[in-house]
């Protein structure tokens, strides 16, 4: 505390007739010594993780690096049949977005380099109005496999240790491969009466389809036939937030192109192949995951709830005491206490060593 005596000096020495700059400036020094002494205090602790991920790791051993995963989404439709060209409208998307469930696996191997199987089933769906064509509408059930390559972009984007507790987390893939697509889907026109009519089928055993056009004519669905299949190539890529050692959060993103034109039973010389888009979101597991440090409690969204005394603390960001024994909750909270006192007697030691010197310059300017 500041006495009377010494609170008129200061105002006197800094609000007197004798301002100078000399003064100015240890004015200024002061202030921001207590700014910067408490933008310290209060500044949050750095993450010490490191993500074993950013590292170019060897998983080259048989019972290393195994994953799996599952996920779930929808698909947009890039064909003749569809209302768009990028993205549907958002008046559009409930005629536009599919369904669509994927079960992976694979193996890391070092570099950055995974394998993946990935088995996918859904459903597409489309519709389609435009000049001097009458209204046609799609649905489609598809499913497939496809074998792919993964590249972890992240260890170029990142430094091998990353203080940055949310980053940190985060890893970043990019996949490429190929595989087979099995299809079955039905094209319905919509004709002057005002009714929908099935136009062509891909995948089924029909009756009393024609080619009367806009005319009120169409067909029926008797039964399945052979499923269609055609090669497709998957590209896209899967954006990872780990929420401990062994469990990922994943966002996956594939462009499936397929070297078809019947995804939406319309085939027209001139038009491109058909292709899907699929997004979707799951959660993938670590197995045979190399031994390292887990993820701070600290870092994590959902920190685990604190355990009694005398059990093992592994969010414990102190130092043990020598003695070994774990601290209870409440002499945590003496030692946070006791550690805030300890750094704000020391910030005060250094402002009262600066007054003095202040004052000891003043005298030797009088």
């Amino acid at each position: 505390m500041l006495t009377k005596t010494t609170y008129t000096r200061l105002s006197h020495y800094f609000f007197g007739s004798k301002l100078h700059t000399l003064q100015v400036m240890c004015f200024f020094l002061l202030f921001f010594a207590t700014a910067f002494a408490q933008n310290e205090e209060s500044s949050p602790k750095k993450s010490s993780y490191e993500n074993p991920e950013h590292t170019s790791e060897n998983y080259m051993k048989l019972k290393e690096g195994w994953f799996l995963g599952i996920d779930a989404g929808t698909t947009l439709f890039y064909g003749d049949v569809a209302l768009y060209n990028n993205i549907p409208k958002a008046k559009d998307f409930s005629k536009s977005a599919g369904r669509g469930f994927s079960l992976y696996g694979g193996k890391k191997f070092k570099f950055g380099l995974s394998a993946e199987l990935q088995v996918f089933d859904g459903t597409l769906k489309g519709e389609k109005q435009a000049d001097q064509l009458y209204r046609r509408y799609f649905n489609a059930d598809l499913m497939g496999y496809s074998v792919s390559a993964k590249y972890n972009l992240t260890q170029l984007m990142f430094r091998n240790k990353n203080d940055r507790p949310f980053f940190n987390r985060l890893t970043l893939y990019l996949t490429a491969g190929g595989g087979q697509i099995f299809f079955r889907s039905r094209l319905y026109k919509y004709a002057v009466n005002n009714q929908w009519y099935l136009e062509k089928v891909s995948g089924y055993s029909t009756s009393g389809i024609d080619s009367a056009g806009i005319a009120a004519a169409g067909g029926l669905v008797q039964d399945r036939a052979k499923t269609v299949s055609a090669i497709a190539v998957p590209v896209g890529g899967k954006l990872n937030f780990k929420l401990n050692q062994k469990t990922d959060i994943v966002l996956n993103v594939n462009y499936v192109t397929c070297f078809t034109d019947q995804l939406d039973s319309w085939s027209r010389s001139w038009s491109h192949k058909d292709r899907y888009l699929y997004t979707g979101i799951g959660i993938m597991y670590n197995f045979g995951e190399k031994e390292s440090s887990d993820i701070p409690d600290s870092d994590r969204i959902l920190r685990p709830s604190e355990k009694k005394s005398g059990s093992k603390d592994l969010g414990d960001a102190y130092d043990k005491s020598s003695s070994g024994s774990s601290a209870s909750s409440g002499s945590k909270r003496k030692s946070k206490k006791t550690s805030k006192a300890d750094k704000e007697l020391e910030i005060k030691l250094k402002l009262y060593e600066l007054q003095l010197k202040m004052f000891e310059m003043q005298y030797l300017l009088d």
